[in-house]
Protein backbone atom coordinates (compact mmCIF):
# COMPACT_ATOMS: atom_id res chain seq x y z
CA UNK A 1 0.00 0.00 0.00
CA UNK A 2 2.75 2.45 0.97
CA UNK A 3 4.68 1.60 -2.19
CA UNK A 4 1.57 2.35 -4.28
CA UNK A 5 1.13 5.70 -2.55
CA UNK A 6 4.80 6.58 -3.14
CA UNK A 7 4.51 5.73 -6.80
CA UNK A 8 1.35 7.83 -7.07
CA UNK A 9 3.16 10.74 -5.41
CA UNK A 10 6.07 10.35 -7.80
CA UNK A 11 3.67 10.25 -10.73
CA UNK A 12 1.93 13.40 -9.52
CA UNK A 13 5.32 15.03 -9.05
CA UNK A 14 6.36 14.17 -12.61
CA UNK A 15 3.08 15.48 -14.01
CA UNK A 16 3.45 18.77 -12.12
CA UNK A 17 7.07 19.02 -13.24
CA UNK A 18 6.10 18.38 -16.87
CA UNK A 19 3.43 21.08 -16.68
CA UNK A 20 5.92 23.53 -15.17
CA UNK A 21 8.71 23.18 -17.73
CA UNK A 22 6.27 23.28 -20.63
CA UNK A 23 5.14 26.77 -19.65
CA UNK A 24 8.34 28.37 -20.92
CA UNK A 25 10.88 28.01 -23.71
CA UNK A 26 13.86 29.52 -21.85
CA UNK A 27 16.52 26.81 -21.79
CA UNK A 28 18.14 27.85 -18.50
CA UNK A 29 14.75 27.94 -16.72
CA UNK A 30 13.99 24.41 -17.90
CA UNK A 31 17.43 23.00 -17.07
CA UNK A 32 17.49 24.72 -13.69
CA UNK A 33 14.15 23.16 -12.71
CA UNK A 34 15.26 19.75 -13.91
CA UNK A 35 18.41 19.93 -11.82
CA UNK A 36 16.69 21.28 -8.70
CA UNK A 37 13.90 18.71 -8.88
CA UNK A 38 16.26 15.76 -9.19
CA UNK A 39 18.75 17.01 -6.59
CA UNK A 40 15.95 17.73 -4.11
CA UNK A 41 14.35 14.35 -4.63
CA UNK A 42 17.65 12.43 -4.34
CA UNK A 43 19.16 14.63 -1.58
CA UNK A 44 22.16 15.56 -3.72
CA UNK A 45 23.99 18.81 -3.00
CA UNK A 46 25.62 19.51 -6.37
CA UNK A 47 25.03 18.86 -10.03
CA UNK A 48 25.42 20.20 -13.54
CA UNK A 49 23.61 19.98 -16.86
CA UNK A 50 25.65 19.94 -20.07
CA UNK A 51 24.20 20.43 -23.54
CA UNK A 52 25.90 19.16 -26.68
CA UNK A 53 27.62 22.07 -28.37
CA UNK A 54 26.99 20.84 -31.92
CA UNK A 55 23.77 18.88 -31.87
CA UNK A 56 24.00 18.15 -35.61
CA UNK A 57 27.33 16.32 -35.26
CA UNK A 58 26.61 12.88 -33.84
CA UNK A 59 30.32 12.05 -33.35
CA UNK A 60 31.15 15.23 -31.43
CA UNK A 61 32.09 14.84 -27.76
CA UNK A 62 32.03 18.55 -26.97
CA UNK A 63 29.52 19.87 -24.44
CA UNK A 64 28.71 23.28 -22.93
CA UNK A 65 27.91 23.73 -19.24
CA UNK A 66 24.45 25.37 -19.17
CA UNK A 67 23.38 25.04 -15.52
CA UNK A 68 25.16 24.27 -12.23
CA UNK A 69 23.88 23.92 -8.68
CA UNK A 70 26.16 23.64 -5.67
CA UNK A 71 29.15 24.38 -7.92
CA UNK A 72 31.06 27.51 -8.92
CA UNK A 73 29.10 29.74 -11.29
CA UNK A 74 32.35 30.29 -13.19
CA UNK A 75 31.71 26.91 -14.77
CA UNK A 76 28.64 28.27 -16.54
CA UNK A 77 29.28 28.51 -20.29
CA UNK A 78 32.44 26.38 -20.13
CA UNK A 79 33.01 24.12 -23.13
CA UNK A 80 34.37 20.66 -22.25
CA UNK A 81 35.22 17.49 -24.08
CA UNK A 82 34.06 14.28 -22.44
CA UNK A 83 34.70 10.80 -23.81
CA UNK A 84 31.49 9.01 -22.90
CA UNK A 85 30.98 5.25 -22.47
CA UNK A 86 28.25 3.54 -24.49
CA UNK A 87 25.97 3.07 -21.46
CA UNK A 88 23.18 5.63 -21.01
CA UNK A 89 23.82 5.69 -17.23
CA UNK A 90 27.29 5.49 -15.70
CA UNK A 91 29.41 6.52 -12.75
CA UNK A 92 32.66 8.45 -12.53
CA UNK A 93 34.75 5.26 -12.54
CA UNK A 94 33.52 4.44 -16.07
CA UNK A 95 34.68 7.69 -17.65
CA UNK A 96 38.11 9.02 -18.60
CA UNK A 97 39.36 11.70 -16.25
CA UNK A 98 39.54 15.31 -17.40
CA UNK A 99 40.09 18.72 -15.81
CA UNK A 100 36.40 19.51 -15.79
CA UNK A 101 35.42 16.32 -13.96
CA UNK A 102 38.26 16.78 -11.49
CA UNK A 103 36.87 20.26 -10.67
CA UNK A 104 33.22 19.34 -10.20
CA UNK A 105 33.80 15.96 -8.44
CA UNK A 106 30.49 14.38 -9.35
CA UNK A 107 29.60 10.69 -9.26
CA UNK A 108 26.54 9.89 -11.38
CA UNK A 109 25.94 10.60 -15.08
CA UNK A 110 22.79 10.28 -17.19
CA UNK A 111 22.76 10.76 -20.94
CA UNK A 112 19.83 12.83 -22.20
CA UNK A 113 18.31 11.69 -25.50
CA UNK A 114 15.72 13.24 -27.78
CA UNK A 115 14.37 10.26 -29.74
CA UNK A 116 17.74 8.56 -30.48
CA UNK A 117 19.87 11.73 -30.56
CA UNK A 118 22.17 12.59 -27.65
CA UNK A 119 21.51 16.19 -26.61
CA UNK A 120 23.04 16.46 -23.15
CA UNK A 121 24.42 14.97 -19.93
CA UNK A 122 23.12 15.20 -16.38
CA UNK A 123 25.93 15.16 -13.82
CA UNK A 124 25.08 14.49 -10.17
CA UNK A 125 27.24 14.51 -7.08
CA UNK A 126 27.12 12.09 -4.13
CA UNK A 127 23.93 11.56 -2.17
CA UNK A 128 24.06 12.83 1.38
CA UNK A 129 23.78 9.20 2.43
CA UNK A 130 26.84 8.28 0.27
CA UNK A 131 24.75 5.44 -1.16
CA UNK A 132 24.31 4.46 -4.77
CA UNK A 133 21.11 5.36 -6.59
CA UNK A 134 18.35 2.79 -6.19
CA UNK A 135 16.49 1.27 -9.14
CA UNK A 136 13.43 3.40 -8.33
CA UNK A 137 15.56 6.54 -8.15
CA UNK A 138 17.22 5.76 -11.47
CA UNK A 139 13.81 5.08 -13.00
CA UNK A 140 12.52 8.39 -11.63
CA UNK A 141 15.45 10.31 -13.09
CA UNK A 142 15.17 8.55 -16.44
CA UNK A 143 11.44 9.26 -16.56
CA UNK A 144 12.00 12.92 -15.73
CA UNK A 145 14.70 13.24 -18.40
CA UNK A 146 12.52 11.49 -20.98
CA UNK A 147 9.67 13.85 -20.18
CA UNK A 148 12.01 16.82 -20.39
CA UNK A 149 13.95 15.96 -23.55
CA UNK A 150 11.33 17.27 -26.07
CA UNK A 151 11.12 20.52 -24.12
CA UNK A 152 14.93 20.77 -23.97
CA UNK A 153 15.18 20.14 -27.71
CA UNK A 154 12.50 22.74 -28.45
CA UNK A 155 14.29 25.24 -26.22
CA UNK A 156 17.62 24.58 -27.97
CA UNK A 157 15.96 25.15 -31.35
CA UNK A 158 14.22 28.26 -29.98
CA UNK A 159 17.53 29.72 -28.83
CA UNK A 160 19.08 28.94 -32.21
CA UNK A 161 16.22 30.73 -33.96
CA UNK A 162 16.63 33.74 -31.65
CA UNK A 163 20.34 33.84 -32.44
CA UNK A 164 19.64 33.52 -36.17
CA UNK A 165 17.08 36.32 -36.03
CA UNK A 166 19.47 38.50 -34.05
CA UNK A 167 22.26 37.73 -36.50
CA UNK A 168 19.97 38.46 -39.44
CA UNK A 169 18.93 41.79 -37.96
CA UNK A 170 22.56 42.61 -37.34
CA UNK A 171 23.51 41.73 -40.91
CA UNK A 172 20.68 43.85 -42.32
CA UNK A 173 21.85 46.79 -40.22
CA UNK A 174 25.42 46.19 -41.33
CA UNK A 175 24.37 46.20 -44.99
CA UNK A 176 22.47 49.44 -44.52
CA UNK A 177 25.45 50.96 -42.77
CA UNK A 178 27.81 49.83 -45.51
CA UNK A 179 25.59 51.25 -48.22
CA UNK A 180 25.34 54.60 -46.50
CA UNK A 181 29.07 54.63 -45.79
CA UNK A 182 29.89 53.69 -49.36
CA UNK A 183 28.05 56.80 -50.52
CA UNK A 184 29.84 58.92 -47.92
CA UNK A 185 33.27 57.43 -48.67
CA UNK A 186 32.85 57.98 -52.36
CA UNK A 187 31.44 61.47 -51.93
CA UNK A 188 34.55 62.43 -49.96
CA UNK A 189 37.13 60.31 -51.76
CA UNK A 190 39.36 63.34 -52.39
CA UNK A 191 39.47 64.25 -48.70
CA UNK A 192 41.71 61.87 -46.76
CA UNK A 193 40.85 63.37 -43.36
CA UNK A 194 37.12 63.00 -43.92
CA UNK A 195 37.55 59.35 -44.90
CA UNK A 196 39.60 58.61 -41.80
CA UNK A 197 37.06 60.38 -39.59
CA UNK A 198 34.26 58.31 -41.13
CA UNK A 199 36.23 55.12 -40.52
CA UNK A 200 36.99 56.15 -36.95
CA UNK A 201 33.36 56.99 -36.19
CA UNK A 202 32.16 53.78 -37.87
CA UNK A 203 34.47 51.62 -35.77
CA UNK A 204 33.50 53.51 -32.63
CA UNK A 205 29.79 53.66 -33.41
CA UNK A 206 29.32 50.05 -34.47
CA UNK A 207 31.74 48.27 -32.12
CA UNK A 208 33.15 50.80 -29.67
CA UNK A 209 36.65 50.33 -31.16
CA UNK A 210 39.00 53.24 -30.47
CA UNK A 211 42.37 51.65 -31.26
CA UNK A 212 43.26 50.54 -34.78
CA UNK A 213 46.28 50.36 -37.09
CA UNK A 214 46.22 50.00 -40.87
CA UNK A 215 49.30 48.35 -42.34
CA UNK A 216 49.57 48.63 -46.12
CA UNK A 217 51.86 47.72 -49.01
CA UNK A 218 50.40 50.45 -51.17
CA UNK A 219 53.08 51.65 -53.59
CA UNK A 220 55.67 49.64 -51.66
CA UNK A 221 57.11 46.16 -51.57
CA UNK A 222 56.76 45.88 -47.79
CA UNK A 223 54.23 46.77 -45.13
CA UNK A 224 54.24 50.15 -43.40
CA UNK A 225 51.81 51.99 -41.09
CA UNK A 226 49.36 53.77 -43.37
CA UNK A 227 47.16 55.07 -40.55
CA UNK A 228 46.62 54.56 -36.82
CA UNK A 229 43.94 55.61 -34.37
CA UNK A 230 46.65 56.81 -31.98
CA UNK A 231 50.38 57.38 -32.11
CA UNK A 232 52.10 54.02 -32.44
CA UNK A 233 55.68 52.91 -33.05
CA UNK A 234 56.58 49.43 -34.24
CA UNK A 235 60.00 47.88 -34.75
CA UNK A 236 60.83 47.02 -38.37
CA UNK A 237 61.65 43.45 -37.33
CA UNK A 238 58.09 43.05 -36.12
CA UNK A 239 56.64 44.46 -39.32
CA UNK A 240 58.34 41.64 -41.25
CA UNK A 241 56.03 39.19 -39.44
CA UNK A 242 53.00 40.72 -41.18
CA UNK A 243 53.81 38.65 -44.26
CA UNK A 244 52.78 35.51 -42.34
CA UNK A 245 49.24 36.69 -41.64
CA UNK A 246 46.80 35.20 -44.17
CA UNK A 247 43.61 34.66 -42.14
CA UNK A 248 41.73 36.70 -39.49
CA UNK A 249 43.12 35.92 -36.05
CA UNK A 250 41.88 36.81 -32.57
CA UNK A 251 44.66 37.45 -30.03
CA UNK A 252 43.04 36.01 -26.91
CA UNK A 253 45.84 33.80 -25.60
CA UNK A 254 49.62 33.84 -25.23
CA UNK A 255 51.28 33.95 -28.66
CA UNK A 256 54.37 32.08 -29.84
CA UNK A 257 54.98 34.80 -32.42
CA UNK A 258 56.85 37.90 -31.09
CA UNK A 259 54.90 40.33 -33.28
CA UNK A 260 51.51 38.91 -32.29
CA UNK A 261 52.50 38.88 -28.63
CA UNK A 262 53.61 42.51 -28.89
CA UNK A 263 50.29 43.51 -30.48
CA UNK A 264 48.35 41.59 -27.81
CA UNK A 265 50.32 43.25 -25.03
CA UNK A 266 49.64 46.63 -26.70
CA UNK A 267 45.89 46.07 -26.36
CA UNK A 268 45.05 44.80 -29.85
CA UNK A 269 42.74 41.80 -30.20
CA UNK A 270 42.06 41.19 -33.90
CA UNK A 271 44.39 40.86 -36.90
CA UNK A 272 42.39 41.24 -40.09
CA UNK A 273 44.06 40.73 -43.48
CA UNK A 274 42.34 42.31 -46.50
CA UNK A 275 42.88 40.40 -49.74
CA UNK A 276 43.24 42.25 -53.02
CA UNK A 277 43.25 39.83 -55.93
CA UNK A 278 45.32 36.89 -54.75
CA UNK A 279 47.55 38.72 -52.28
CA UNK A 280 47.22 40.35 -48.87
CA UNK A 281 48.12 44.03 -49.30
CA UNK A 282 46.47 45.42 -46.18
CA UNK A 283 46.34 44.21 -42.57
CA UNK A 284 44.24 45.93 -39.93
CA UNK A 285 44.86 45.54 -36.20
CA UNK A 286 41.84 46.31 -34.03
CA UNK A 287 41.72 46.84 -30.29
CA UNK A 288 39.15 45.62 -27.80
CA UNK A 289 35.51 46.59 -28.03
CA UNK A 290 34.37 48.91 -25.27
CA UNK A 291 31.89 46.26 -24.05
CA UNK A 292 34.72 43.66 -23.94
CA UNK A 293 32.69 41.20 -26.05
CA UNK A 294 34.41 38.84 -28.48
CA UNK A 295 34.62 39.40 -32.22
CA UNK A 296 32.16 37.15 -34.07
CA UNK A 297 32.22 35.86 -37.65
CA UNK A 298 29.50 38.40 -38.50
CA UNK A 299 31.64 41.17 -36.98
CA UNK A 300 34.64 40.10 -39.06
CA UNK A 301 32.63 39.99 -42.29
CA UNK A 302 31.27 43.48 -41.65
CA UNK A 303 34.70 44.82 -40.68
CA UNK A 304 36.25 43.36 -43.84
CA UNK A 305 33.65 45.17 -45.97
CA UNK A 306 33.95 48.40 -43.98
CA UNK A 307 37.72 48.47 -44.10
CA UNK A 308 37.69 47.50 -47.76
CA UNK A 309 35.52 50.53 -48.43
CA UNK A 310 37.89 52.68 -46.37
CA UNK A 311 41.05 51.35 -47.96
CA UNK A 312 39.70 51.80 -51.46
CA UNK A 313 38.80 55.39 -50.65
CA UNK A 314 42.20 56.04 -49.08
CA UNK A 315 43.92 54.49 -52.09
CA UNK A 316 41.91 56.74 -54.37
CA UNK A 317 42.97 59.73 -52.30
CA UNK A 318 46.66 58.87 -52.58
CA UNK A 319 46.44 58.12 -56.28
CA UNK A 320 44.19 61.03 -57.16
CA UNK A 321 46.83 63.53 -58.33
CA UNK A 322 48.78 60.99 -60.40
CA UNK A 323 46.03 58.87 -61.87
CA UNK A 324 43.00 61.15 -61.78
CA UNK A 325 41.40 59.96 -65.00
CA UNK A 326 41.83 56.26 -64.30
CA UNK A 327 40.69 56.54 -60.70
CA UNK A 328 37.67 58.56 -61.72
CA UNK A 329 36.50 55.81 -64.07
CA UNK A 330 37.11 53.00 -61.57
CA UNK A 331 35.49 54.91 -58.75
CA UNK A 332 32.48 55.74 -60.90
CA UNK A 333 32.00 52.12 -61.87
CA UNK A 334 32.16 50.95 -58.27
CA UNK A 335 29.76 53.60 -57.00
CA UNK A 336 27.39 52.96 -59.88
CA UNK A 337 27.31 49.24 -59.27
CA UNK A 338 26.65 49.76 -55.55
CA UNK A 339 23.83 52.15 -56.29
CA UNK A 340 22.42 50.04 -59.08
CA UNK A 341 22.34 46.86 -57.01
CA UNK A 342 20.93 48.62 -53.96
CA UNK A 343 18.06 50.22 -55.90
CA UNK A 344 16.89 47.09 -57.67
CA UNK A 345 14.39 44.87 -55.81
CA UNK A 346 15.74 41.79 -54.01
CA UNK A 347 12.39 40.01 -53.85
CA UNK A 348 9.41 40.51 -56.15
CA UNK A 349 5.93 40.63 -54.62
CA UNK A 350 3.56 37.73 -55.10
CA UNK A 351 0.57 38.72 -57.23
CA UNK A 352 -2.59 36.60 -56.93
CA UNK A 353 -3.62 35.15 -60.28
CA UNK A 354 -0.37 36.17 -61.96
CA UNK A 355 3.20 34.99 -62.28
CA UNK A 356 5.86 37.68 -62.37
CA UNK A 357 9.62 37.73 -62.86
CA UNK A 358 12.30 40.32 -63.39
CA UNK A 359 16.06 40.54 -63.72
CA UNK A 360 18.96 42.87 -64.35
CA UNK A 361 22.11 41.50 -65.96
CA UNK A 362 24.95 44.02 -65.67
CA UNK A 363 27.19 44.58 -68.68
CA UNK A 364 30.89 45.30 -68.54
CA UNK A 365 30.10 48.99 -68.32
CA UNK A 366 27.64 50.13 -65.70
CA UNK A 367 24.50 51.62 -67.12
CA UNK A 368 21.45 53.17 -65.61
CA UNK A 369 18.83 50.46 -65.99
CA UNK A 370 16.16 50.44 -63.33
CA UNK A 371 13.14 48.26 -62.68
CA UNK A 372 10.77 47.83 -59.79
CA UNK A 373 7.50 46.17 -58.82
CA UNK A 374 5.79 47.96 -55.95
CA UNK A 375 2.76 46.71 -54.03
CA UNK A 376 0.25 49.56 -53.66
CA UNK A 377 -2.57 47.56 -52.11
CA UNK A 378 -3.92 44.01 -52.05
CA UNK A 379 -5.26 44.49 -55.58
CA UNK A 380 -2.93 47.01 -57.21
CA UNK A 381 0.74 46.84 -58.15
CA UNK A 382 2.99 49.36 -59.89
CA UNK A 383 5.48 48.20 -62.55
CA UNK A 384 8.41 50.47 -63.46
CA UNK A 385 11.22 50.07 -65.99
CA UNK A 386 13.61 52.81 -67.07
CA UNK A 387 16.91 53.38 -68.84
CA UNK A 388 19.13 56.36 -68.05
CA UNK A 389 21.29 57.74 -70.83
CA UNK A 390 25.05 57.36 -70.43
CA UNK A 391 27.18 55.13 -68.25
CA UNK A 392 28.89 55.11 -64.88
CA UNK A 393 28.13 57.09 -61.75
CA UNK A 394 26.18 59.94 -63.43
CA UNK A 395 23.80 57.37 -64.90
CA UNK A 396 23.46 55.45 -61.64
CA UNK A 397 22.90 58.62 -59.61
CA UNK A 398 20.21 59.71 -62.04
CA UNK A 399 18.74 56.23 -61.66
CA UNK A 400 18.67 56.85 -57.91
CA UNK A 401 16.75 60.08 -58.57
CA UNK A 402 14.10 58.33 -60.64
CA UNK A 403 13.76 55.55 -58.06
CA UNK A 404 13.37 58.08 -55.27
CA UNK A 405 10.83 60.10 -57.26
CA UNK A 406 8.72 57.04 -58.13
CA UNK A 407 8.60 55.83 -54.53
CA UNK A 408 7.89 59.34 -53.21
CA UNK A 409 4.88 59.84 -55.48
CA UNK A 410 3.53 56.34 -54.87
CA UNK A 411 3.52 56.95 -51.11
CA UNK A 412 0.48 59.11 -51.74
CA UNK A 413 -1.24 56.63 -54.05
CA UNK A 414 -5.00 56.41 -53.61
CA UNK A 415 -8.13 56.39 -55.74
CA UNK A 416 -7.55 60.06 -56.62
CA UNK A 417 -3.96 59.48 -57.77
CA UNK A 418 -3.35 61.25 -61.06
CA UNK A 419 -1.10 59.09 -63.19
CA UNK A 420 -0.56 61.70 -65.90
CA UNK A 421 0.18 64.58 -63.51
CA UNK A 422 2.63 62.45 -61.50
CA UNK A 423 4.53 61.57 -64.67
CA UNK A 424 4.78 65.27 -65.55
CA UNK A 425 6.05 66.08 -62.03
CA UNK A 426 8.71 63.39 -62.31
CA UNK A 427 9.75 64.84 -65.68
CA UNK A 428 10.05 68.31 -64.16
CA UNK A 429 12.13 66.92 -61.29
CA UNK A 430 14.51 65.12 -63.64
CA UNK A 431 14.78 68.18 -65.91
CA UNK A 432 15.62 70.42 -62.94
CA UNK A 433 18.37 68.11 -61.69
CA UNK A 434 20.12 67.19 -64.95
CA UNK A 435 21.75 68.88 -67.90
CA UNK A 436 20.39 68.69 -71.42
CA UNK A 437 22.59 65.72 -72.27
CA UNK A 438 20.97 63.49 -69.67
CA UNK A 439 17.54 61.94 -70.10
CA UNK A 440 15.57 58.84 -69.11
CA UNK A 441 13.36 56.53 -71.12
CA UNK A 442 10.62 55.62 -68.71
CA UNK A 443 7.66 53.27 -68.57
CA UNK A 444 5.32 52.62 -65.68
CA UNK A 445 1.95 51.06 -65.21
CA UNK A 446 -0.51 49.99 -62.56
CA UNK A 447 -1.91 46.47 -62.56
CA UNK A 448 -5.41 46.07 -61.13
CA UNK A 449 -5.85 42.36 -60.40
CA UNK A 450 -9.49 42.85 -59.40
CA UNK A 451 -10.42 44.09 -62.85
CA UNK A 452 -7.44 42.52 -64.69
CA UNK A 453 -6.50 45.85 -66.25
CA UNK A 454 -3.16 47.57 -66.77
CA UNK A 455 -3.00 51.36 -66.92
CA UNK A 456 0.30 52.67 -68.26
CA UNK A 457 2.29 55.65 -69.55
CA UNK A 458 5.27 55.22 -71.86
CA UNK A 459 7.74 58.12 -71.76
CA UNK A 460 9.92 57.32 -74.76
CA UNK A 461 10.81 53.79 -73.62
CA UNK A 462 11.16 50.68 -75.78
CA UNK A 463 7.61 49.50 -76.44
CA UNK A 464 6.57 46.76 -74.05
CA UNK A 465 4.46 44.09 -75.69
CA UNK A 466 1.29 42.37 -74.55
CA UNK A 467 1.46 38.95 -76.18
CA UNK A 468 -2.03 37.57 -76.66
CA UNK A 469 -3.19 34.40 -78.35
CA UNK A 470 -3.93 36.03 -81.67
CA UNK A 471 -2.20 39.39 -81.57
CA UNK A 472 0.63 41.44 -80.15
CA UNK A 473 -0.19 44.87 -78.70
CA UNK A 474 2.48 47.56 -78.45
CA UNK A 475 2.22 49.72 -75.35
CA UNK A 476 3.17 53.00 -77.00
CA UNK A 477 0.87 55.61 -75.44
CA UNK A 478 2.50 58.22 -73.26
CA UNK A 479 4.71 61.15 -74.12
CA UNK A 480 8.23 62.54 -74.29
CA UNK A 481 11.37 61.10 -72.73
CA UNK A 482 11.92 62.37 -69.18
CA UNK A 483 14.29 65.27 -68.68
CA UNK A 484 14.28 66.69 -72.24
CA UNK A 485 11.72 69.49 -71.76
CA UNK A 486 10.56 71.17 -68.60
CA UNK A 487 7.02 71.37 -69.83
CA UNK A 488 5.88 69.70 -72.99
CA UNK A 489 2.74 68.00 -74.29
CA UNK A 490 0.64 66.30 -71.65
CA UNK A 491 1.36 62.66 -70.91
CA UNK A 492 -1.40 60.29 -72.02
CA UNK A 493 -2.29 57.07 -70.28
CA UNK A 494 -3.94 54.00 -71.72
CA UNK A 495 -5.69 51.12 -70.03
CA UNK A 496 -5.53 47.62 -71.50
CA UNK A 497 -7.13 44.39 -70.41
CA UNK A 498 -5.05 41.34 -69.54
CA UNK A 499 -6.74 38.01 -70.21
CA UNK A 500 -5.81 34.47 -69.24
CA UNK A 501 -2.39 33.37 -70.56
CA UNK A 502 -1.57 36.86 -71.82
CA UNK A 503 2.08 37.80 -71.35
CA UNK A 504 3.33 41.34 -70.83
CA UNK A 505 7.05 41.74 -71.56
CA UNK A 506 8.96 44.91 -70.57
CA UNK A 507 12.64 45.34 -71.40
CA UNK A 508 15.48 47.83 -71.88
CA UNK A 509 17.46 48.26 -75.08
CA UNK A 510 20.27 46.13 -73.64
CA UNK A 511 18.09 43.14 -74.60
CA UNK A 512 17.01 44.23 -78.08
CA UNK A 513 20.45 45.67 -78.94
CA UNK A 514 22.54 42.77 -77.66
CA UNK A 515 25.19 42.10 -80.33
CA UNK A 516 26.97 39.05 -81.68
CA UNK A 517 30.49 38.83 -83.07
CA UNK A 518 29.26 40.28 -86.40
CA UNK A 519 27.86 43.33 -84.55
CA UNK A 520 24.32 42.25 -85.48
CA UNK A 521 21.60 43.24 -83.02
CA UNK A 522 19.23 40.74 -81.43
CA UNK A 523 16.20 42.88 -82.26
CA UNK A 524 12.68 43.39 -80.94
CA UNK A 525 11.21 40.86 -83.37
CA UNK A 526 13.26 38.10 -81.74
CA UNK A 527 11.95 39.12 -78.32
CA UNK A 528 8.35 38.88 -79.54
CA UNK A 529 9.07 35.58 -81.28
CA UNK A 530 10.62 33.87 -78.23
CA UNK A 531 7.95 35.13 -75.82
CA UNK A 532 5.15 34.07 -78.19
CA UNK A 533 6.68 30.63 -78.70
CA UNK A 534 6.97 30.03 -74.94
CA UNK A 535 3.83 31.82 -73.68
CA UNK A 536 2.47 28.59 -72.16
CA UNK A 537 5.29 28.68 -69.56
CA UNK A 538 5.14 30.80 -66.44
CA UNK A 539 6.92 34.18 -66.39
CA UNK A 540 10.14 32.74 -64.93
CA UNK A 541 10.22 30.04 -67.59
CA UNK A 542 9.66 32.55 -70.38
CA UNK A 543 12.38 34.81 -68.95
CA UNK A 544 14.86 31.93 -68.90
CA UNK A 545 14.05 30.99 -72.49
CA UNK A 546 14.55 34.60 -73.60
CA UNK A 547 17.85 35.01 -71.76
CA UNK A 548 19.11 31.67 -73.09
CA UNK A 549 18.25 32.75 -76.63
CA UNK A 550 20.03 36.09 -76.21
CA UNK A 551 23.10 34.33 -74.83
CA UNK A 552 23.06 31.86 -77.72
CA UNK A 553 22.79 34.73 -80.19
CA UNK A 554 25.65 36.79 -78.70
CA UNK A 555 27.98 33.74 -78.48
CA UNK A 556 29.77 35.12 -75.44
CA UNK A 557 30.49 38.49 -77.01
CA UNK A 558 31.11 41.26 -74.47
CA UNK A 559 28.05 43.48 -74.00
CA UNK A 560 28.21 47.16 -73.14
CA UNK A 561 24.69 47.68 -71.89
CA UNK A 562 22.68 46.07 -69.10
CA UNK A 563 19.88 43.67 -69.95
CA UNK A 564 16.77 44.28 -67.86
CA UNK A 565 13.49 42.36 -68.15
CA UNK A 566 10.09 42.28 -66.45
CA UNK A 567 7.59 39.58 -67.42
CA UNK A 568 3.99 39.37 -66.22
CA UNK A 569 1.64 36.53 -67.12
CA UNK A 570 -2.03 36.08 -66.27
CA UNK A 571 -2.55 32.54 -65.03
CA UNK A 572 -5.27 30.39 -66.57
Amino acid sequence: MEDTINKQLELNSLIEFSQLINTKLELEFILGNILLSIMGKMMITKGALLIKTDSKNASSNEFTVKTVKGLSQDLHGTTVKVNLPKEPIFEIEQIDACDFLDRIKVRFFFKIYFVDKLIGILCLGEKLTRQSLSKNEILFIETMLNLSSPTIENSIRFEEIKKLNLNLSSQIQHLRTLFELSKEFNTNFQDRNKILRLLKYSLLGNFGIKDYIIFSKFRSDRFYILEAGKEFALDDDYIAHLEQIKEPEILDEAQNNPFKQFMKDSGYRLLLPITTGSSVDTIVCLGEKLNKSEYTITDIQFLESLINLSIISLDNTVLFNEYIDKQKIENELRIARDIQRALLPDVLPEIKGYSVSGCNIPAMQVGGDYFDIIKLSDTKFCFVIADVSGKGTPASLLMANIQSAVHSFLKFYNDDFCFEESTQKINELIFANTNSEKFITFFWGILDIQNNTFKYINAGHNYPYLIKKDEIISLDKGGLILGVLDSGPDYISETIRIDENDVLVMYTDGASEARNKLKEEYGEDKIKEVVTKNRKLDSAGIQKKLLDDIEKFTEGETQYDDITLILLKKKS
